[in-house]
């Protein structure tokens, strides 16, 4: 909090409780910032006890006047009990009637945050319905909601890190040999190696063939298994026609 205690009206104060494991962080400008520390395990709640203060401010020429702000108007003001979007109430964060939170409030919290995370749950299942393959709108506090209340949901997967293709410009998966979406060559290396990409001595070769059903499989949006199978299938083809040109020719 602010360290200005000169203007810290120590007779004058609220209490915040916390039950959420989340630590909180609220900037109240020429009042300070705030810190509402996350609820350690085993624990009913942290606590955080704000006081009355006074605010200097600039009144032109040199001038500054005073303001005092209760207590109870500030931690309203940290809880952003006015702004709908960012309330910390919703997380299990409340002002408390007295200097001592009552079981009775902190249960009133537990059922406003549950209330608040199935709300989350149901939009995120609403977007998942919709766009099941993209599972990166799913938000952080839909995920966290999912958790806190035991449900398990197929959005509730790890996102793997995204790049950018350099050629087409569509997100890819970091680390992936070809782009899936025009089948442009991104890690050289790690596609000769899983034989994706066959480099002949001169000219186009028959394994380039393959190579290109590869990258079209890719563009297509095929699976790993089916990309698999039409590269062994192209290494195949391969061996049959290096038979078939040494059948016709004699040495």
């Amino acid at each position: 909090m602010n360290d200005r205690t000169e203007y810290l009206n120590r007779e004058d104060r609220a209490v915040i409780a916390n039950i959420s494991d989340q630590e909180f962080h609220s900037d109240q400008a020429g009042l300070g910032l705030y810190t509402i520390p996350a609820c350690a395990p085993g624990e009913r709640c942290a606590v955080t006890t704000v006081y009355g203060r006074t605010e200097l401010y600039d009144m032109g020429d040199d001038r500054k006047g005073e303001r005092y702000w209760a207590a109870r108007l500030i931690a309203k003001s940290v809880l952003a009990e006015h702004n709908p979007d960012a309330d910390l109430r919703r997380y299990g964060v409340i002002l408390c009637a007295g200097d001592v939170p009552l079981d009775a409030e902190l249960a009133d919290a537990d059922a406003r945050r549950v209330a608040f995370f199935r709300e989350q749950v149901e939009q995120a299942d609403a977007l998942y319905a919709r766009a099941s393959n993209r599972p990166e709108m799913i938000s952080d506090v839909q995920r966290r909601a999912a958790r806190h209340l035991g449900l398990d949901r197929p959005w509730l997967v790890k996102i793997a890190p995204m790049q950018e293709c350099p050629v087409c410009g569509d997100p890819v998966k970091v680390g992936v040999a070809l782009c899936r979406h025009c089948g442009a060559v991104l890690d050289e290396g790690k596609a000769a190696r899983f034989g994706v990409l066959r480099v002949p001595s001169r000219g186009r070769g028959i394994g380039d063939e393959a190579v290109s059903n590869t990258r079209d499989s890719f563009a297509r949006g095929e699976s790993e298994e089916a990309l698999a199978g039409a590269t062994s299938g192209g290494s195949r083809d391969l061996g049959n026609g290096a038979a078939t040109l040494l059948k016709g020719h004699r040495i």
